[in-house]
C-alpha cells in the first residue's frame, strides 16, 4: 500500500511540475509575442508614418461607428422593454 501511495504522490508531483512548466512556457511565449509586436509597431511608425496615422484614423472611425450602432441597439431594446 505504501509503495502505491508513494508512486501516486510522485506521479502527482510530476503532473503538477508539468502544469507549472506549461504555464511558464505559455507566459514566456506571450511576452515574446508582445515584444515582437511592439518592435514591429515601432518599425512601421518609423518607415510608414503616414500609413500608420491613416490606419489609426480609420480604426477610430470604425470603433466610433460600432459604438454608435451598439448604443442605438441598446436604446431601442430599452424602449421596447419599457413599452411592454
Amino acid at each position: 500500500m505504501t509503495e502505491t501511495h508513494t508512486e501516486f504522490d510522485r506521479l502527482k508531483t510530476m503532473a503538477k511540475d508539468a502544469a507549472y512548466t506549461s504555464v511558464g512556457v505559455g507566459l514566456l511565449t506571450f511576452q515574446k509575442a508582445q515584444v515582437r509586436r511592439r518592435e514591429l509597431m515601432d518599425q512601421m511608425q518609423r518607415e510608414f508614418p503616414r500609413t500608420t496615422s491613416c490606419a489609426m484614423k480609420q480604426a477610430e472611425a470604425a470603433i466610433s461607428k460600432i459604438a454608435t450602432t451598439l448604443n442605438s441597439i441598446i436604446v431601442s431594446r430599452s424602449a421596447t422593454q419599457s413599452a411592454e
